[in-house]
């Protein structure tokens, strides 16, 4: 491990007496409780938490070490690494104080789901002896400790009382802490894990484990076969990545020449591509920033195998044993000034390479009384604080000021023929721009002739929804739809526009789909003038629990949302991948997005980068950037946004026809039958005969 990077220095040498002061004392209070001739659950859950975070700081002090990753084998290491994990582990989460439905039957259900949500806090602290935190750890320590003394010797057992307890103690460092967030996500000085691309062997597998991160057989095998490919292969990949950006920057006219810095987020095991890919962007004068979210699954981070889905799902809600209206108040100034105080970081930041994946089992999470949950007000409260904050970063860090780059591959646990997916793949994300650049430019010339667009589903699928679209005030010059080629979302594959919400209505039903990592059976959308207006699934026996699954998770924290985009995808390939080895339902949003049309709820793809001019390959500008919500950014920009964008798509077997239909009410058929009949587009049907893909 490094020496603390630059972004901790201050911060950790500042908080260095009290840092040690507070680990004493946690010791001590272990000693205590050990000599308790009678223990309660109580002194059991604080031995429990202590003892994980003595630990911690522990092995925080061994990692430190230069030649640690190297005193031990493969196996020894691995086995270490679990067991910073094994509290909550399937095998142990049952009888875990994380565990919210545990610490409930033993607390009851107002102290258990305290105790468990601040159980799950602590978990940060592997993620903080990695990035050598010690002011962190100093605050959660004393957090710790105020808990114990109210908790266990004065039997203070008010969650109101020991809620306060918390936000206040969050709220006395929350400067620091909300300063090290933007540091992690914006500077390159941030090189805990940025270093593992540059200054390690890849051959030596013990490289994975100086993430800190859990590490299963996702991590492990894609590395071994990463490293088996031949160099052209590696070369493709990364080529592939490094180039899709900067065409990002060309399509759309955006200044270069000033960047200095790029995010790059990836899987763990994939470090020989990255690094292959870093070395491009550094010819380019981009430093890397490597991000990991130590919460849980917000993205864009650094991706590893979760060691519990169910756990990040339990705790989704559980800040709220602290949060109110004081908190969030203060963190939106708090924020406002971090963002000014680093203007100048932000500004030389290019953006953000992501290369995703794709295969992860299954999660369908199940749903527990003992959960926290918002009540109305709070939610109410955490969607303005939300939009507030994203309003602020928007002004700093504006959609037109930077690109990105979406690629996704495969991991191990797709399955057998993983392998042969990888590679297959490749061929996906490589195809030949230019057929389609043209093939989707007779899609786009027929389109710009229409009013609106009518999508229809096939068998099952009761999908029968009504898309309005802009008016061309100078066709010869504007374009309604943008020709996507394999730029900011590789693979290449599809034609995308920004619906009026007005008139725009139906339904869009999917029957089974995967959105942010998530099942949703028998999916069902209700639009009225662009907005959902009713909605429905199949996930849980009752209509309450269904309604609140959506609402908790795809509608989150809005009561509704708008249909922010309507694309039709072209990669006919990408779809008969899928379809010959049975991974449909698997398959990114990126890649799963090009398979036939798709409908995104929340907002444009143009967030605060309405005023950017895109232009097609054939010159005409794209000029629907913006609709009737987003269109209040100048006026009232806390109503604009939803900073949602949740792409559905109803694949091409679930498809019965897109027919546009002009100002005449004449129609344009786009697609009849789930096949392509436009003339012109032909080509793209030729992927559902081919025999070697059935």
């Amino acid at each position: 491990m490094r020496p603390t990077n630059a972004v901790y220095t201050a911060s950790n040498t500042w908080a260095n007496e009290r840092y040690e002061a507070s680990k004493k004392a946690i010791a001590d209070c272990l000693i205590e409780i050990g000599q308790q001739e009678t223990k309660n659950h109580y002194h059991r859950y604080f031995k429990k938490v202590g003892t994980f975070m003595m630990a911690m700081m522990a092995h925080n002090e061994a990692i430190k070490n230069p030649t640690y990753f190297e005193d031990y084998d493969f196996e020894t290491l691995l086995l270490m690494n679990h067991d910073l994990y094994g509290d909550i582990n399937d095998g142990n989460y049952s009888t875990s104080f994380v565990n919210p439905t545990y610490a409930c039957d033993i607390f009851g259900l107002d102290m258990g789901r305290f105790l468990s949500g601040f159980n799950f806090m602590i978990r940060q602290f592997v993620g903080f002896a990695y990035e050598d935190r010690h002011y962190d750890m100093m605050v959660y320590n004393e957090l710790f400790l105020l808990l114990y003394k109210h908790i266990l010797l004065r039997e203070e057992r008010k969650v109101e009382t020991l809620g306060s307890i918390v936000r206040d103690q969050l709220l006395e460092h929350a400067r620091t802490l909300e300063e090290h967030h933007w540091l992690r996500l914006i500077s390159p000085e941030f090189d805990t894990y940025s270093h593992i691309i540059t200054d390690y062997d890849h051959e030596d597998l013990r490289y994975l484990f100086r993430y800190g991160m859990y590490v299963g057989t996702n991590e492990i095998e894609s590395a071994k076969h990463i490293l088996s490919m031949d160099e052209e292969q590696i070369d493709l990949i990364a080529n592939t990545f490094s180039e899709a950006f900067m065409r990002g920057y060309k399509r759309e006219k955006k200044i270069f020449d000033h960047k200095k810095s790029i995010l790059l987020t990836y899987h763990l095991g994939f470090e020989r591509i990255i690094k292959k890919a870093n070395d491009n962007f550094k010819a380019l004068g981009l430093k890397p920033i490597v991000y990991y979210e130590l919460k849980g699954a917000q993205r864009p981070r650094l991706c590893n195998t979760k060691p519990n889905e169910q756990m990040e799902y339990d705790h989704r809600f559980s800040n709220a044993i602290y949060l109110d209206g004081t908190y969030l108040d203060r963190i939106y100034h708090i924020k406002k000034d971090i963002f000014e105080k680093y203007k100048e970081e932000t500004s030389v930041y290019a953006g953000l390479a992501l290369m995703e994946v794709f295969g992860n089992l299954p999660f369908e999470p199940k749903n527990h009384e003992a959960n926290m949950t918002y009540d109305k007000t709070m939610t109410d409260l955490i969607s303005q604080h939300t939009v507030a904050v994203k309003n602020i970063q928007g002004k700093y860090l504006p959609g037109s000021s930077y690109s990105f780059t979406i690629n996704d591959y495969p991991v191990p646990s797709i399955g057998k023929d993983y392998k042969a997916i990888f590679a297959a793949t490749i061929k996906v994300n490589t195809l030949d721009q230019k057929m389609y650049e043209d093939i989707q430019q007779t899609i786009i010339d027929a389109l710009d002739q229409t009013d609106y667009v009518v999508v229809k589903g096939a068998g099952q699928n009761m999908t029968d929804i009504k898309v309005q679209l802009m008016p061309l005030t100078d066709p010869k010059t504007q374009t309604k739809f943008d020709n996507c080629t394999a730029d900011v979302n590789v693979p290449v594959g599809e034609v995308y526009t920004t619906p009026v919400l007005s008139s725009t209505e139906g339904l869009l039903h999917v029957k089974d789909i995967f959105l942010t990592g998530l099942r949703y059976k028998d999916l069902k959308l209700w639009f009225k003038e662009g907005m959902v207006v009713k909605y429905a699934c199949k996930n849980f026996e009752t209509e309450q629990e269904n309604l609140t699954y959506i609402e908790e998770t795809l509608l989150y924290p809005h009561a509704t949302l708008p249909l922010g985009e309507f694309a039709i995808g072209t990669n006919t390939v990408a779809y008969m991948m899928a379809k010959k080895y049975s991974i449909h339902a698997l398959l990114p949003i990126l890649i799963g997005e090009k398979t036939g049309p798709h409908f995104a709820i929340g907002d444009t793809c143009f967030v605060w980068g309405e005023e950017q001019q895109i232009f097609n390959p054939d010159g005409k500008e794209m000029i629907a950037r913006e609709n009737e919500k987003t269109k209040l950014r100048t006026t009232k920009p806390e109503d604009a946004y939803t900073y949602c964008h949740t792409d559905i798509t109803i694949p091409y077997d679930e498809l019965d026809s897109i027919i546009g239909y002009d100002y005449a009410g004449s129609p344009y058929t786009i697609i009849a039958g789930g096949r392509f009949v436009l003339p012109g587009t032909e080509a793209l049907n030729q992927p559902f005969d081919d025999e070697d893909v059935k």
